[in-house]
């Protein structure tokens, strides 16, 4: 699981715990692992280039069967963040790198589910909560599968509601909360014994406080250019997420691939399209080698630019300057593109013990040919973890 700061671009993998469930049962088949009862731990650390963010992050998760319909499963994670990030600002006179603001925090989340499997119906009720010093977050689902044509076919429905409270921030004096929900649809089909399909549509609605409380914004009429205003998003925000994969394992080279491609759209004017290609190879019984692609590229939202005219402060505006209604300097959400790429191992060391490594390479770009290159980070990510079946 690759952990970014809170607030930074969006995800890039769409959520598809069919297909994932597959995949893992598949990938655990090579291994030759039984459904038993595990526990997992895994350590990740996300370094950007250049002094920028770092994250370690520690995370462990177990699973239970005590009866034959029900499966438990839990999970509790701590990230470490430290390091600078653009504050939204141009870089100040005289100098030509980009403003930084610096991050020191510590984020805690844990989550439980549990899975009732009657008959073709299996029913995923979970809980959520993630907290760190500036923000607070309850996150309730529920999650529906219907079995059909034999297991053959399966449908899936979804919703989530996050509670987001106490969020604070240095261009933010008083708390703010904002709220949020998600519906999801998705069908996943067996094809071939050896392929398979699925698709997706999330939809998604959110209120409150969207704006991100460590970004400022420069207005060029105020006295002071290097003092920043915050920024200024809209208050309500709707999303709609298509995807699409296709798996397929190829017996002569006991191996499977994986592509996916998701579009991404919001009222903030963001179109997102991306496309992911994951190998896994497994290598005798015991070692399977995963390299991984992943290409992602936005549109700007509307509202962004890198400045604007005016002086909030004067309520006596002169009648050829407008201040917009909204504006965001932050890069994320410029025109830009990002590049993933590496390759994960796992192997089973012994007979109820399999551990796994992974090194990834992140790199953000912007398309707009106005943001400074120097906000959009490099990073390198490094995963290491280790199974139990008990």
């Amino acid at each position: 699981m690759t952990t970014l700061p809170r607030g930074s671009a969006p995800s890039l993998r769409p959520a598809q715990p069919l297909l994932l469930a597959w995949a893992v049962g598949l990938l655990l088949r090579a291994l030759r692992v039984g459904a038993e009862t595990h526990a997992e731990s895994k350590t990740e650390f996300y370094a950007e280039e250049n002094k920028r963010v770092k994250v370690l992050s520690e995370s462990l998760l177990f699973e239970l069967a005590p009866a034959a319909p029900l499966t438990l499963r839990g999970s509790v994670v701590h990230d470490a963040i430290s390091g600078a990030t653009p504050d939204g600002g141009p870089a100040r006179a005289g100098d030509r790198h980009i403003r930084l603001v610096s991050l020191d925090d510590a984020r805690t989340a844990g989550a439980f589910e549990a899975a009732l499997r009657l008959g073709r119906h299996t029913i995923r009720p979970k809980i959520a909560y993630s907290t760190e010093s500036d923000y607070t977050s309850v996150t309730p689902s529920l999650n529906y599968v219907l079995d059909l044509n034999r297991r053959n076919t399966s449908l899936n429905l979804g919703v989530s509601h996050n509670f987001d409270s106490a969020i604070r921030g240095r261009y933010l004096v008083h708390s703010q909360s904002r709220d949020s929900t998600d519906f999801l649809a998705g069908l996943t089909q067996v094809l071939t014994p050896h392929t398979l399909w699925n698709a997706t549509l999330t939809l998604g609605t959110a209120s409150g406080y969207l704006s991100d409380p460590y970004k400022g914004f420069l207005f060029t009429d105020y006295g002071d250019l290097n003092s920043l205003f915050p920024e200024r998003r809209p208050g309500h925000r709707t999303k709609q997420i298509v995807s699409t994969t296709l798996a397929e394992f190829i017996e002569p080279l006991d191996a499977s691939v994986e592509t996916t491609y998701r579009f991404y759209h919001d009222s903030f004017g963001l179109v997102g399209h991306t496309v992911t290609v994951e190998w896994l190879q497994n290598i005798g019984r015991r070692v399977v080698v995963a390299p991984l692609l992943r290409y992602y590229a936005q549109s700007a939202a509307d509202f962004y630019q890198l400045s604007s005219q005016g002086d909030p402060s004067d309520v006596n505006q002169p009648n050829n300057v407008f201040i917009p209604q909204f504006y965001s300097s932050d890069y994320r959400l410029s025109h830009l593109s990002t590049l993933t790429y590496g390759v994960t191992v796992m192997a089973r060391v012994w007979k109820r013990l399999w551990m796994d490594a992974a090194f990834k390479r992140y790199e953000m770009r912007g398309l707009d040919r106005r943001t400074a290159q120097d906000n959009y980070p490099k990073a390198n990510i490094f995963t290491a973890g280790i199974r139990y079946r008990f």
